[in-house]
Protein backbone atom coordinates (compact mmCIF):
# COMPACT_ATOMS: atom_id res chain seq x y z
CA UNK A 1 0.00 0.00 0.00
CA UNK A 2 1.08 3.50 -0.82
CA UNK A 3 -0.27 6.21 1.04
CA UNK A 4 -1.70 9.63 -0.50
CA UNK A 5 -3.83 12.52 0.29
CA UNK A 6 -3.94 14.98 -2.67
CA UNK A 7 -6.46 14.23 -5.67
CA UNK A 8 -3.76 15.35 -7.51
CA UNK A 9 -1.50 12.52 -6.84
CA UNK A 10 -0.85 10.75 -9.71
CA UNK A 11 -2.49 7.08 -8.64
CA UNK A 12 -2.57 5.66 -12.40
CA UNK A 13 0.90 6.29 -12.67
CA UNK A 14 1.34 4.40 -8.76
CA UNK A 15 -0.29 1.65 -9.66
CA UNK A 16 1.24 0.83 -13.01
CA UNK A 17 4.52 0.55 -11.25
CA UNK A 18 3.22 -2.23 -8.91
CA UNK A 19 1.77 0.14 -6.72
CA UNK A 20 -1.73 0.07 -4.39
CA UNK A 21 -2.66 3.25 -3.80
CA UNK A 22 -4.70 4.39 -0.94
CA UNK A 23 -5.84 7.30 0.07
CA UNK A 24 -5.14 8.74 3.80
CA UNK A 25 -7.85 11.76 4.42
CA UNK A 26 -9.33 9.97 7.56
CA UNK A 27 -9.83 12.92 10.76
CA UNK A 28 -7.48 12.56 14.07
CA UNK A 29 -8.96 12.38 17.36
CA UNK A 30 -5.92 13.53 18.78
CA UNK A 31 -2.50 15.15 17.61
CA UNK A 32 -0.20 13.99 20.55
CA UNK A 33 2.44 12.36 18.09
CA UNK A 34 2.54 15.03 15.96
CA UNK A 35 3.07 17.89 18.56
CA UNK A 36 5.56 15.71 19.51
CA UNK A 37 7.61 16.36 16.35
CA UNK A 38 6.16 19.60 15.26
CA UNK A 39 3.70 22.17 17.33
CA UNK A 40 0.39 22.60 18.16
CA UNK A 41 0.25 25.77 15.94
CA UNK A 42 0.86 22.88 12.80
CA UNK A 43 -1.62 22.87 10.53
CA UNK A 44 -4.34 20.37 11.62
CA UNK A 45 -4.65 18.35 8.28
CA UNK A 46 -1.00 17.96 8.29
CA UNK A 47 -1.27 17.27 11.78
CA UNK A 48 -3.78 14.36 10.95
CA UNK A 49 -1.88 13.06 7.71
CA UNK A 50 1.35 12.65 10.42
CA UNK A 51 -0.76 10.69 13.08
CA UNK A 52 -2.41 8.71 10.06
CA UNK A 53 0.79 7.72 9.25
CA UNK A 54 2.06 6.53 12.50
CA UNK A 55 -1.59 4.90 13.46
CA UNK A 56 -1.84 2.79 10.80
CA UNK A 57 1.68 1.81 9.52
CA UNK A 58 2.07 3.82 6.71
CA UNK A 59 5.89 2.78 4.83
CA UNK A 60 5.22 4.37 1.62
CA UNK A 61 3.82 7.96 0.95
CA UNK A 62 3.29 10.25 -1.82
CA UNK A 63 2.76 14.03 -1.12
CA UNK A 64 2.18 16.48 -3.08
CA UNK A 65 3.14 19.86 -2.81
CA UNK A 66 0.09 22.01 -2.97
CA UNK A 67 0.53 24.19 0.37
CA UNK A 68 3.70 25.11 2.58
CA UNK A 69 1.83 22.93 5.54
CA UNK A 70 2.16 19.44 3.33
CA UNK A 71 5.75 20.61 2.50
CA UNK A 72 5.96 20.76 6.40
CA UNK A 73 4.87 17.43 6.54
CA UNK A 74 6.82 16.51 4.38
CA UNK A 75 9.92 17.31 6.15
CA UNK A 76 8.64 16.34 9.25
CA UNK A 77 8.71 12.86 8.01
CA UNK A 78 11.54 13.13 6.15
CA UNK A 79 13.53 13.67 9.44
CA UNK A 80 11.26 11.16 11.83
CA UNK A 81 8.56 9.49 10.05
CA UNK A 82 10.52 5.87 9.37
CA UNK A 83 9.25 5.45 6.23
CA UNK A 84 10.43 3.29 3.67
CA UNK A 85 9.71 5.20 0.31
CA UNK A 86 8.39 9.04 0.85
CA UNK A 87 8.16 11.38 -2.03
CA UNK A 88 7.24 15.06 -2.54
CA UNK A 89 5.62 15.64 -5.94
CA UNK A 90 5.70 19.47 -7.12
CA UNK A 91 2.53 20.70 -8.85
CA UNK A 92 2.81 23.74 -10.32
CA UNK A 93 -1.12 25.82 -10.30
CA UNK A 94 -0.80 27.00 -14.12
CA UNK A 95 -1.33 24.86 -17.21
CA UNK A 96 1.59 26.99 -19.58
CA UNK A 97 3.67 24.91 -21.64
CA UNK A 98 6.41 25.38 -18.63
CA UNK A 99 4.17 24.05 -16.00
CA UNK A 100 3.52 20.96 -18.67
CA UNK A 101 7.07 20.57 -19.20
CA UNK A 102 7.37 20.95 -15.50
CA UNK A 103 4.85 18.70 -14.38
CA UNK A 104 6.09 15.95 -17.00
CA UNK A 105 9.42 16.30 -15.21
CA UNK A 106 7.67 15.86 -12.18
CA UNK A 107 5.82 12.62 -13.10
CA UNK A 108 8.62 10.66 -14.83
CA UNK A 109 11.34 11.49 -11.66
CA UNK A 110 8.16 10.24 -9.56
CA UNK A 111 8.17 7.04 -11.84
CA UNK A 112 12.17 6.12 -11.96
CA UNK A 113 11.62 6.95 -8.33
CA UNK A 114 9.01 4.95 -7.21
CA UNK A 115 10.11 2.09 -9.87
CA UNK A 116 13.50 1.84 -8.40
CA UNK A 117 12.06 1.04 -5.30
CA UNK A 118 9.80 -1.63 -6.41
CA UNK A 119 12.07 -3.17 -8.76
CA UNK A 120 9.65 -2.49 -11.43
CA UNK A 121 9.09 -1.27 -14.42
CA UNK A 122 5.82 0.69 -16.03
CA UNK A 123 3.18 -1.61 -16.74
CA UNK A 124 0.87 0.29 -19.72
CA UNK A 125 -2.32 -2.32 -19.02
CA UNK A 126 -1.96 -1.64 -15.33
CA UNK A 127 -1.65 2.10 -15.58
CA UNK A 128 -5.08 1.49 -18.29
CA UNK A 129 -6.71 -0.51 -15.26
CA UNK A 130 -6.01 1.86 -12.99
CA UNK A 131 -8.83 4.28 -14.70
CA UNK A 132 -11.25 3.34 -12.52
CA UNK A 133 -12.88 5.43 -10.00
CA UNK A 134 -11.90 5.84 -7.00
CA UNK A 135 -14.10 4.57 -3.78
CA UNK A 136 -13.79 7.46 -1.25
CA UNK A 137 -14.49 7.00 2.81
CA UNK A 138 -17.54 6.83 3.98
CA UNK A 139 -17.16 9.04 6.95
CA UNK A 140 -15.97 12.28 7.67
CA UNK A 141 -12.46 12.98 6.44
Amino acid sequence: MIGYTCKYTPVELLAALGGQPALLNREANAFSHAEALTHNHFCCHAKAVLEECRRDGVRELVLVNCCDTIRSAYDVLLEYGELDFLFLLDMLHADGECSRERTKRELLRLAKAYGAYKGTEFDFSKFQAAFQPVKRPDGPY
